[in-house]
């Protein structure tokens, strides 16, 4: 009989990893948002962590199952006792770029690349393995079953929150703060009025559906693009001229600037050659 939804996650933790080798758990935030990045997060535990912070670990849920507050301060917490922890994101182009699969499984292979404390063995939430390059075990619902899991979970999730309110602040007329760029009905209804913005993923069917493209921008940023005289314009160029735009181009016109893009970037390259 499954013992799922039975043992404390760190007890289920603690019956599924080799004793002595510090674990981790990773899993992601906003994976099906219409807008903004979607951020991974690896949590690792050692057996010292269990002995100091067990009461804190056992506190570590499904973040979904929490309160925003719980979640917080759940979140505090496990910054001062884990071992090691590490969030990465993918921002919106890359997710259009390479798709939303792709780019989660990126955001995750960045997050077990950043903790300081390598694991031995990573528990993954869902069905799919980032190829971090260690031993990989796919938990279905990992977040619910697994201390390490839950744990990255909560990191993931107020990281991206935390994020998304601050987007709010750039982006007001969509309500971010809010429903954190999922497809709510406040969502749909500001996209209508207003389009897409920078942030959003214009390949989500529904956010196509109601872009607004502008002929005028296209021409403004590549414009802009053209007149860059090195590496650095260039650089600057994608975050205060294509990024702010993206939201009202064409599929079509943001594939050809990123060619463009890497024409001139390969001719800098030639010229410092």
């Amino acid at each position: 009989m499954s013992t799922k939804g039975k043992l404390n996650p760190l007890d289920w933790d603690l019956g599924n990893v080799p004793p002595g080798l510090p674990w981790g758990g990773v899993d992601e935030a906003g994976r099906g948002a219409w807008a903004g990045p979607v951020v991974a997060a690896c949590a690792v535990i050692d057996a010292t962590a269990v002995q100091r912070w067990g009461h804190v670990l056992r506190s570590a849920r499904d973040s979904k199952q929490l309160s925003p507050e719980r979640r917080e301060g759940i979140a505090a917490e496990l910054k001062l006792v884990l071992p090691a922890w590490s969030v990465a994101m993918v921002d919106n182009l890359a997710i259009d770029r390479e798709n939303i699969l792709q780019a989660t499984m990126e955001a995750m292979r960045q997050a077990v690349k950043g903790v300081a404390l390598r694991p031995r063995m990573l528990l993954v939430d869902g069905d799919h393995a980032p190829g971090s390059g260690l031993p990989e075990r796919l938990l279905v619902e990992g977040d619910r079953l697994s201390c390490a899991v839950a744990c990255a979970s909560i990191l993931a999730k107020t990281h991206r929150d935390a994020m998304m309110r601050e987007l709010d602040c750039t982006y007001p007329e969509y309500g971010f703060a809010r429903h954190k760029g999922y497809g709510t009905p406040e969502h749909r209804a500001a996209l209508k009025t207003s389009g897409a913005c920078g942030i959003h993923r214009t390949s989500f069917g529904p956010v196509a559906f109601l872009q607004k493209h502008d002929i005028s921008v296209r021409k403004a940023v590549m414009q802009d693009l053209d007149a860059c005289g090195s590496v650095v314009e260039l650089q600057a160029w994608v975050d205060t001229k294509l990024r702010p735009a993206y939201g009202v181009l064409k599929a079509s016109w943001v594939e050809e600037l990123r060619q463009l893009y890497g024409q001139r970037l390969a001719a800098f390259a030639l010229e410092a050659s």
